[in-house]
């Protein structure tokens, strides 16, 4: 989130709403010409005369919830926020680079709103380190378990049997597909490992196309190349995955911003490139992959879940819906092998995009409540200029 609440969706503002109130970041209590009104919706702009770096939220200071924010703006600039701000006694809380100011109460009167607005506790990098470790753990143990799959795969190639070779490229490629939550950790290697196939290209051309990784081995397997030329690029795949396990070593290789937005990110680009058959070299196993990507998802999750469960009310939803997708998804999976995506039916497919998209947009939530943000609880007396 930039500048907005954590809330469900609203009723559009009424036409002829109330000016903007404007709001000056810089008094010796950080805001103090705004401290509270009738509980509703609120067209603010906040003008920073208070330093670089500013950033702003209005907390609940009993439950340390924040229902409005303003992210890191800077000295003279102004931001435009709408917020929907439920009754309760608040306060403003204003972070620089190198001041926190509280308020005086902002209390807000009135009934109910008639739509639910929940709050966020903020979750700091420190938080986020644990599950991070927890996460790179998994992702580094799956490792030997990926490079024995790309060493099977280089055996059938190099003996010749194309049938064993797209078998075992389709259960090594899956086993990577799991690692989504981890694919900027490792981006330069990751691109000699997966790297999509160029655009463009019409797909019977791909297996002379320049590029890499699963993907370019797909399109010569599935173009009946001669073992001899697969052979230098599975010896390469397998080189690049033996990197991973040191490039996962390496300091920040996985960041707290990643963390929270990595479980989002993997079905929103299987929603982009596999089901719209753009990362398809051949093998048509573009639900496959998806499969494989919302096990990702789950693993990316599942560190991430005490903290989950605290502060995402969505999270229920989000599983039920995981499951559903990939029940569907796993429907047209059948004895022979995978439905390919071009011969789902306008309804099935249909189906499959909804549920997808309904995850995506679900797992939002979780990005957004998992966004590193500063702690706003006391760190002692109030700072004046």
């Amino acid at each position: 989130m930039s500048s907005s609440t954590a809330s469900a969706v609203a009723p559009p503002l009424p036409s002829g709403r109330p000016q903007p109130i404007e709001l000056v970041v810089g008094s010796p209590y950080g805001i103090d010409n705004w401290l509270g009104g009738p509980a509703g919706r609120y067209d603010f702009v906040f003008v920073n005369n208070e330093g670089a770096g500013a950033e702003v939220y209005l907390e609940d200071p009993a439950t340390e919830r924040i229902y409005l924010e303003v992210e890191h703006f800077g000295r003279g600039v102004s931001r435009a926020v709408t917020a929907s701000v439920p009754p309760g006694t608040y306060r403003w809380v204003c972070i620089t680079d190198y001041t926190i100011k509280y308020s005086r109460p902002v209390v807000v009167t009135g009934d109910p709103l008639p739509y639910d607005v929940h709050g966020i506790v903020p979750v700091t990098g420190l938080d986020l380190r644990i599950p991070i470790n927890a996460y790179v753990g998994w992702i580094t143990g799956r490792l030997p378990t990926l490079t024995r799959q790309v060493e099977q795969l280089r055996h059938d190639v190099q003996a010749g049997d194309a049938a064993a070779a797209r078998r075992d490229w389709l259960i090594a490629h899956l086993t990577y597909e799991t690692l989504g939550g981890a694919y900027r950790a490792y981006e330069e290697t990751g691109d000699d490992i997966n790297a999509d196939p160029p655009r463009g290209i019409a797909r019977d051309r791909l297996a002379d196309a320049d590029f890499a990784g699963f993907r370019k081995i797909e399109a010569m397997l599935w173009r009946d190349r001669p073992a001899a030329t697969i052979t230098p690029y599975v010896d390469a795949l397998l080189e690049a995955v033996g990197q991973l396990a040191d490039e996962l070593a390496l300091p920040n290789a996985i960041t707290p911003i990643d963390m929270g937005r990595r479980a989002h990110e993997i079905l929103e680009d299987a929603l982009q490139w596999d089901l719209n058959g753009i990362g398809d070299a051949g093998s048509q196993t573009e639900l496959a992959t998806v499969d494989a990507n919302i096990t990702g998802v789950w693993q990316a999750l599942d560190p991430l879940r005490p903290l989950l469960r605290k502060q995402n009310p969505y999270l229920q939803q989000t599983d039920e819906q995981l499951q559903l997708t990939q029940h569907l998804i796993r429907s047209h999976h059948h004895e022979d092998g995978w439905v390919g995506l071009a011969a789902l039916s306008a309804r099935q497919r249909a189906a499959v995009n909804a549920a997808v998209q309904h995850s995506v947009e679900l797992l939002s939530h979780t990005a957004a409540v998992l966004d590193p943000r500063n702690a706003t609880r006391d760190r002692g007396p109030i700072t004046h200029d």
